[in-house]
């Protein structure tokens, strides 16, 4: 964990905080209150709770996820999405209050899915898919977070990363 000095740039240690598994990836929600780490090698993504006036994270749980590359908290701070290994993302609604996540099923993506990101306006998922060379495109549904395919762009040499602005 670093504090940033908002003059400079310049991170200073705060600390740090043991989490399960070896962390991939790691988000923290709009209204940062919470975050959420990607831990591939415990399949779970870890629950923390931001301390505002600290800045130190705090243990909140961890949630089963089948060997998580990266997460996303959708802009609205409803929703989380983990693209998996295992060719599928996951779909998470967050409790506003504590931060806890619940699972709300899957959605197949391509073979070695490798990272999640939502787009500015929260109606959009976009999954790398480093085993096909190609980007699965989603809707998301504004009221329960699901995702609904939306087809792949494709010609893409092992993508790592996916981002939207």
């Amino acid at each position: 964990m670093y504090t940033v000095n908002t003059t400079t740039g310049v991170l200073t240690a705060n600390g740090s905080i043991a989490t399960q598994g070896s962390p991939h990836s790691v988000t923290i929600d709009p209204n940062g209150k919470f975050a959420y780490v990607a831990n591939q090698s415990e399949s779970s993504v870890s629950m923390l709770t931001l301390n505002s006036s600290t800045g130190v994270l705090i243990p909140n749980g961890s949630i089963g996820s089948e060997i998580p590359y990266s997460v996303m908290v959708d802009p609205t701070g409803q929703f989380v999405y983990v693209a998996n290994q295992d060719s599928f993302v996951s779909m998470y609604t967050i409790n506003t209050s504590t931060g806890t996540l619940t699972a709300k099923g899957t959605i197949a993506a391509g073979n070695t899915t490798y990272a999640v990101t939502v787009d500015p306006t929260g109606k959009f998922v976009y999954v790398a898919i480093k085993g096909s060379n190609n980007v699965y495109m989603y809707t998301i549904d504004a009221s329960t977070g699901a995702l609904t395919s939306n087809g792949t762009a494709s010609g893409l040499s092992q993508p790592v990363s996916v981002a939207v602005y």
